[in-house]
Formats: C-alpha cells, sequence, structure tokens
C-alpha cells in the first residue's frame, strides 16, 4: 500500500493506524483518524498526497477496490454510503469484525463433528456460565424442539458434582469458555475425559489450554481484553449448530407433535 520507512513521524502514525485498521478506515472521517493516532487534521489532510493520493476520499476507494469481497465486507462498502452516527458506525464495525474474525478461524471439520456429536449422544450437557447463559439457554431451547435431551449444568462447587453422577460414554458435554477455564468447566472435562464421553468447547480464546485434552474445539471471536466483550459471534455460531442439527435429525417428530399440540390448545393458550 506505502512504505512506512519513507514517511515523517507524524504521517508514520497515521499509516501504522491504517495498515492496522483497514475496515474501520472506511467509516472514518479525517478527524476520526486525527483523534485515533493522535496527530492534527492538518497532518492528516497532508498525509494522502504524501502516499499517492488526492484525498481521503480517494483512498476509500482504493481500499474498497483492493479488499477481496466478501458478505462482511460488501456490508462495510454498503456502509460507507449510509449516515450513520460515529456510535452506531463504530458498533457495526467491531460486528462485522467479530464475525469476520470467527469465520477466518473456523474450522469445517470440528462443527461438522460437533453437530454430528450431538445428534448421536443419549444427553447433552451445556456448561454455560456468566454471559454465556443466555446462549446455552437457546440451544437447549431450540435442541429440545427437535427431541434431543438436553439438561444446562447450573451448579456451582462441590454441587456440580451432583451431576457428573448421570454423565456417562452416550453423552456429550458442550463447556463455554469466554475469559478463562473455570474450575467447575475443568472438573466437568476431567469426569468426561474420564468416562469417554465426547466434549465440545467454545471458547474466544483461539488457543485454550485446559488440564485435559478436549475432543472438539469451535472458536467465537468476542474482542480484546480491553474492550467490550461482543455476543454477536457466538451468536452466529449457535445459531447455524442449530440449524445445522435440525437438519441431521432424519425425523422431526417433536416439530410435528409440537404443531398437533398448538391446534389442540390454541383456545386455551393463544400464541
Amino acid at each position: 500500500m506505502f512504505n512506512l520507512n519513507e514517511l515523517s513521524s507524524s504521517q508514520w502514525r497515521i499509516g501504522n493506524w491504517i495498515v492496522h485498521n483497514e475496515a474501520e478506515v472506511l467509516i472514518s472521517t479525517e478527524k476520526d483518524i486525527a483523534a485515533k493516532t493522535g496527530v492534527s487534521i492538518a497532518s492528516v489532510s497532508r498525509f494522502w498526497k504524501a502516499v499517492g493520493f488526492d484525498n481521503l476520499k480517494a483512498f476509500k476507494q482504493f481500499l474498497k477496490e483492493k479488499r477481496e469481497i466478501t458478505p462482511a465486507k460488501k456490508l462495510l462498502n454498503t456502509m460507507t454510503d449510509l449516515e450513520y452516527s460515529s456510535l452506531q458506525s463504530h458498533h457495526l464495525n467491531r460486528s462485522i469484525h467479530h464475525l469476520q474474525a470467527t469465520l477466518n478461524l473456523f474450522q469445517k471439520e470440528a462443527f461438522e463433528q460437533a453437530v454430528s456429536s450431538i445428534c448421536t449422544s443419549n444427553k447433552l450437557y451445556i456448561y454455560a456460565p456468566g454471559p454465556s447463559l443466555g446462549l446455552g439457554e437457546l440451544l437447549s431451547y431450540r435442541l429440545r424442539r427437535y427431541g434431543l435431551d438436553v439438561r444446562i449444568v447450573r451448579w456451582l462447587g462441590s454441587e456440580i458434582l451432583e451431576e457428573l453422577l448421570h454423565i456417562n460414554e452416550y453423552c456429550t458435554v458442550m463447556l463455554f469458555s469466554f475469559g478463562r477455564l473455570l474450575k467447575e468447566a475443568e472438573v466437568l472435562l476431567m469426569h468426561a475425559h474420564h468416562k469417554n464421553c465426547k466434549t465440545i468447547v467454545i471458547s474466544d480464546q483461539p488457543g485454550l489450554e485446559a488440564p485435559i485434552k478436549y475432543d472438539i474445539f469451535l472458536y467465537a471471536d468476542r474482542g480484546e481484553k480491553n474492550e467490550f466483550h461482543s455476543m454477536i459471534a457466538p451468536l452466529f455460531l449457535m445459531e447455524n449448530l442449530i440449524v445445522e442439527v435440525g437438519k441431521a435429525i432424519p425425523s422431526l417428530e417433536n416439530m410435528e407433535q409440537l404443531d398437533k399440540l398448538r391446534k389442540s390448545f390454541k383456545d386455551f393458550l393463544p400464541r
């Protein structure tokens, strides 16, 4: 794009920020860039000529043409033509970034293994602490509609041992681990390994250290440690998991029964 070594000190700061934040440049003004890099707006205005462009608009056009077209990047290109507030633009841009980062590290084989394990197990145990509880609840609600036996592990501390009594080799254990692996999750992993049942770990860490090996790993980006942790990508991953499990189940008898129940009791329990 341009050689940072040929730029002045202030220009280097601008160029270095642009190299690491291409997506954000597309929805930024010169004032935004100046604030991000700690230089004057005038310095930003002069920067474009120094790297061979007439102005910021010309540079944005160059970026749009250079960037490989993906659904996420198409949306970013569209955003440059719409009138969003700076806050809306920032959050929408970050959401797109989280989704794209998740897709960049998506492993199809691991995802398909997770679908297969959920479909073939007698019971799915979900450990979803803290902010991941909503994801666990959604997953449980949707999968039970398919006729799957799903249980959310809600115990804390030594009380979790009560749950371990019912886990055997025919079960699958799914753990959400955002930030770090909690002690309860470690115990579940160790017990699942001892019982020889499948384990699925969903984390926002590309590489998660655990006291014992897990079978299937799924990554969902939530942002850096020092920023707001978004649930956009984990939710995206869970919804895709729900859809693929539904497609993999040969019979949706439970869904048909649910429809019959709705019709039978529609006068008593209107939707």
